[in-house]
């Protein structure tokens, strides 16, 4: 075994190693982190830009570490240039795009920014190409560095005059902000801004052989610990402070993806690099092999930083979370517990199948009751039965058949139902069927025993319909014995409480679908700060006044309009006014707001047409016929059922439906308003990277 001799120099460019692969790792992370959450948002692409800069630089350092010779290390400090040159130009449009989130707008701005750009293309290209910028190497194992060229020093004057000029853009954004919050997050951008500039500056360079002498390898070192370690600590700042730029997300959301990621990605990849990096030190002192210890360390280092993240999920909730704790318990506890449309299936399925065996029948269904509708929800049996019962027509008769059977057995009431016709006459105040009585004797209808799946007794006020239950008549004359017949009632019981919960758990879905729109409604004002500028394009009332489609009866005021299609007040009186697509349309419509809304709702009924030549009886052509015929030619219910060759209950359910597609071709329009809006800002952007690229 060689003999472990480590110097102090050693020792130092060994950790400095060590730290400057943790920033690689860090830069890296932070980047995959950005592109994913934040890509869309000016500020967090030209972040990524400087993140891919820093880690390029700081790759080629640790690159450096390991070459043997002057030819080797000439062509990594020349690609370590590539990041150190174009940093400028990322810097400052970093910056700039910063600034311009405060509505702050000059053309004299955007032309520096420019300038600034295609000077770090051109140093990139003279350091990587020529001698003009930095000449040959010098070749050292622990310190190796190119030597000035003749234009070293003017673009060292460049990069400080660039990091200057980019500090002062960002100090100048947070002068503008109103809000403490968005001044004390602006506060740590300004800090922790500077971490690019300080970690990626040639100093080696700068200070030349001459210093060689002055300064021991040991002080280089050290002081290049203790830089690299502040830079790290800034760039995890820096990306926090980035995270929260165009997302509308709560900031305890972004707070706790960002720490569970750097927790499960960044940080076990570090001590994994950690331990690979010292491996050779410890295969030394033990005397082992390289590969036993190798497998050894990083296994546990991965399956350790596992169970760590697993117990301190707690302790992190507590960081994030504070007060909030209890109601993100309870969020989580929900989300564990709700009953998803396959959990249902999957467990009607189940007790149909304990059903069906119990009984000796081959197969059967559940069937939920929707108003007056019943739903398929699962099926057991051979292949096509579920088609089989979707084919039959008169399955709402089949529960009538199935509850007048009920009554005819002496059943103490008929149920009431959610959608009752006969006022509650039929029912008493105390009397409630039993799933033990239904259990009794089945209905037969269409070849198939049926029992009505009730409200479980005790629950609310128990006896609502909740669907039906059916299976394989075994014979035309039921004969189910007494203990057949308990264990079907409490099969029947259990589909009940399994359908309850589900009709409950869609009231709630219901309820969500309805007040999510007004959250993100919130959480997109949350993100905008109303800051005045005399060149901005979108005044801020356009973007923080309230949208009619995020108001719970914008479909209700669809069908107004459409009523009103050629005129009336319900069109020209319409909060469909309101509509931004609807003000952007304005002139197109010689001036007049109601016929701008005309415009705008036949748009988005043409939206619905399909393609080739209109046709009256494929079902494609359904919907926009309906809407067509109705709304735009005017014509009466009965014309339009006759045409359409369907029955006018069946024309008022389909024209219900048109009616909200309409509704949602709105709101896709102007929701595309809305992110132009936003957006608007982003078109200048985006045209520069076009350029630049």
């Amino acid at each position: 075994m060689n003999e472990l001799t480590l110097t102090l120099a050693d020792v130092l460019g060994f950790s400095n190693t060590l730290v400057s692969s943790v920033i690689v790792i860090l830069a890296f992370s932070l980047l995959a982190y950005t592109l994913t959450y934040n890509f869309r948002h000016p500020v967090a692409r030209r972040f990524a830009y400087l993140l891919g800069l820093v880690m390029v630089t700081y790759a080629s350092e640790v690159a450096l570490t390991q070459v043997v010779s002057a030819d080797s290390a000439s062509k990594w400090l020349r690609f370590e240039w590539l990041g150190i040159a174009l940093l400028p130009g990322a810097y400052f449009a970093f910056s700039y795009a910063v600034l311009r989130t405060t509505n702050y707008h000059t053309d004299r701005r955007r032309l520096i920014n420019y300038a600034i750009g295609l000077l770090s293309v051109a140093s990139a290209l003279l350091a990587f190409f020529s001698t003009w910028l930095v000449d040959d190497v010098e070749f050292d194992p622990l310190l190796s560095f190119l030597q000035p060229g003749i234009l070293f020093w003017p673009f060292a004057a460049f990069f400080a005059g660039v990091v200057v000029l980019s500090h002062l853009n960002i100090w100048k954004a947070r002068k503008r902000c109103l809000t403490a919050e968005s001044r004390k997050r602006m506060t740590y951008l300004l800090l922790a801004s500077a971490a690019p500039g300080i970690g990626t500056f040639p100093y080696l360079i700068a200070l030349g052989k001459s210093t060689a002498g002055l300064l021991s390898p040991e002080w280089i070192f050290s002081l290049s610990i203790v830089g690299n370690c502040a830079i790290g600590a800034m760039l995890i700042g820096l990306s926090y402070t980035v995270a929260f730029f165009g997302v509308y997300t709560p900031d305890r959301v972004v707070r706790y993806r960002l720490i569970r990621y750097f927790a499960r990605g960044p940080v076990v990849a570090i001590f994994v690099i950690l331990a690979i990096q010292t491996i050779p030190t410890v295969e030394l002192i033990l005397g082992l092999p390289r590969n036993i210890v190798l497998f050894s360390v990083i296994t546990g280092v991965i399956v350790a930083a596992q169970v760590v993240l697993s117990i301190s999920k707690e302790l992190m909730d507590r960081l994030v979370y504070g007060e909030d704790r209890q109601e993100i318990a309870w969020l989580r506890e929900l989300d564990r517990r709700l009953l998803t449309t396959t959990d249902l299936r999957q467990f009607l399925e189940n007790h149909l199948t304990v059903l069906c065996e119990l009984l000796r029948v081959p197969s059967g269904f559940v069937a939920a009751a929707i108003g007056t509708d019943l739903i398929l929800e699962a099926t057991v049996g051979p292949e096509g039965t579920r088609q089989e019962i979707l084919d039959d027509k008169d399955w709402s008769d089949a529960m009538t058949e199935a509850l007048s059977h009920a009554r005819k057995n002496g059943m103490s009431r008929l149920p009431r139902t959610a959608q009752a016709d006969d006022g509650g006459e039929n029912s008493t105040e105390n009397g409630k069927i039993t799933h033990r009585e239904m259990a009794t004797q089945p209905a037969e209808f269409g070849g198939y025993w049926l029992w009505p799946v009730l409200e479980p007794a005790g629950e609310r006020k128990g006896g609502i319909v909740l669907g039906m239950l059916g299976v394989r008549a075994r014979d035309n004359s039921p004969h189910i014995s007494a203990e057949e017949r308990a264990l079907l009632a409490q099969q029947i019981e259990r589909v009940a409480k399994a359908l309850l919960d589900r009709k409950m758990q869609m009231q709630i879905m219901v309820a969500l679908r309805r007040i999510i729109p007004g959250i993100d409604r919130i959480q997109q004002m949350r993100g905008i700060v109303p800051y005045v500028s005399e060149n901005t394009e979108v005044p801020p009332a356009d973007l923080l006044e309230p949208s009619p489609i995020h108001n719970p009866e914008f479909e209700s005021w669809v069908k107004e309009a459409l009523s009103h299609y050629w005129g009336g007040p319900k069109l020209t009186r319409s909060p469909l006014m309101q509509l931004r697509v609807v003000d952007r349309v304005v002139e197109e419509a010689d001036g007049n707001p109601g016929k701008a809304l005309r415009l705008v709702l036949g748009r988005a009924i043409g939206n619905l047409r399909p393609g080739g030549k209109q046709d009256l009886s494929t079902p494609e052509w359904m919907l926009y016929n309906i809407l067509e015929m109705r709304f735009i030619q005017g014509r009466q219910i009965r014309d339009i059922a006759v045409r359409l060759a369907i029955s006018e209950s069946d024309l008022y359910r389909k024209q219900r439906v048109a009616i909200g597609q309409v509704a949602k071709v709105l709101t896709e329009m102007e929701q595309s308003d809305w992110d132009a809006l936003l957006n608007m800002q982003e078109e200048e952007d985006a045209e520069f990277i076009e350029k630049a690229g």
